[in-house]
């Protein structure tokens, strides 16, 4: 699955690039309700600061350290080892250092269930190419919150 992410990551990589626009590499961490989730995406941005990219999203190390692989097969049909897709974010308020944006993330869980996650997420850039930011979000109807630091070139 890693290596199948990979191509989409560097297309949007190479094509961020040549179309002279900011380039985001972002890594989160987001609290859903089964457990915290980490992930890494890679975008662009555009001048409107229009985002849109990959991401690959995966179950933290501590959740694997504290369930077996017994518990985890008991939860499979519910529980979310890997996330793997596109994003979109639009900003809603946008001012120089601080932006708010609503985002959609879709792709697929584990490699069998197509999954649609939107968001509200507020980044704050307190350095020209580094950004941090917060977020809030809905899985399988259920709250989820996010935290994220970015670099972008």
């Amino acid at each position: 699955m890693k290596k199948l992410l990979l191509l989409p990551l560097l297309f949007v990589a190479v094509l961020g690039t040549a179309s002279a626009q900011k380039v985001i590499v972002r890594t989160y961490v987001e609290k859903t309700h089964m457990s915290p989730k980490t992930g890494t995406a890679i975008g662009f941005e555009n001048r409107f600061r229009w985002e849109y990219g990959a991401f690959f999203q995966e179950a933290s190390l501590m959740e694997s350290f504290m369930m077996s692989e017994e518990e985890m097969e008991a939860l499979s049909h519910q529980y979310e080892k890997e996330f793997a897709g596109v994003y979109f974010a639009v900003p809603i308020v946008s001012r120089e250092q601080f932006v708010v944006k609503a985002n959609v993330r879709t792709g697929m869980s584990n490699g069998e269930n197509f999954v649609i996650t939107p968001s509200v997420l507020a980044d704050y850039q307190p350095m020209k190419h580094i950004s941090i930011g917060m977020g809030v979000g809905s899985r399988a109807f259920r709250p989820t919150l996010q935290a994220s630091v970015a670099l972008s070139f």
